[in-house]
C-alpha cells in the first residue's frame, strides 16, 4: 500500500488503476488527511442492485395502494423482475379491476 496526494493521483492515474489491478492498495490523500482508496475489487466484490428512478418508484407505491385498495396484487421473485415490469410500456392491467367512470357534472345535474 502506498499515498499519493490527489494532485499526482491525476497525473499518474492509469498506473495507479494498473496497481490496483495487480492488488496493490492506493490511498488518496488532501494535504496531510487519507480521504479516499483506489482498491481492487472483482465480480464477486461489487453488486449493483437495480434501482428505481423516482417517477418508476412513485409509479410502484401507487400501484401498490391501488391494489390493496381493490384487493389484487402483483408478485415478484424479485426486484429485477419488479423493475422490468414497472420499465415496461403494458404493464399487467388486466390483473386490476377498470376504474370507475365519472359522470359528466351536466348528466348528475339532470337526476
Amino acid at each position: 500500500m502506498h499515498a499519493v496526494t490527489i494532485r499526482e493521483a491525476k497525473a499518474r492515474l492509469n498506473a495507479l488503476v494498473d496497481a490496483a489491478e495487480r492488488g496493490e492498495q492506493v490511498v488518496l490523500m488532501r494535504g496531510s488527511r487519507l480521504v479516499a482508496a483506489i482498491v481492487p475489487v472483482s465480480l464477486d466484490d461489487f453488486e449493483l442492485a437495480p434501482r428505481l428512478t423516482d417517477p418508476q418508484a412513485e409509479r410502484l407505491w401507487k400501484q401498490i395502494e391501488d391494489e390493496r385498495a381493490s384487493g389484487a396484487s402483483l408478485a415478484f421473485d424479485g426486484p429485477g423482475e419488479a423493475v422490468a415490469h414497472l420499465r415496461s410500456p403494458a404493464r399487467g392491467t388486466a390483473r386490476r379491476p377498470p376504474a370507475p367512470r365519472k359522470t359528466p357534472k351536466a348528466a348528475r345535474r339532470s337526476r
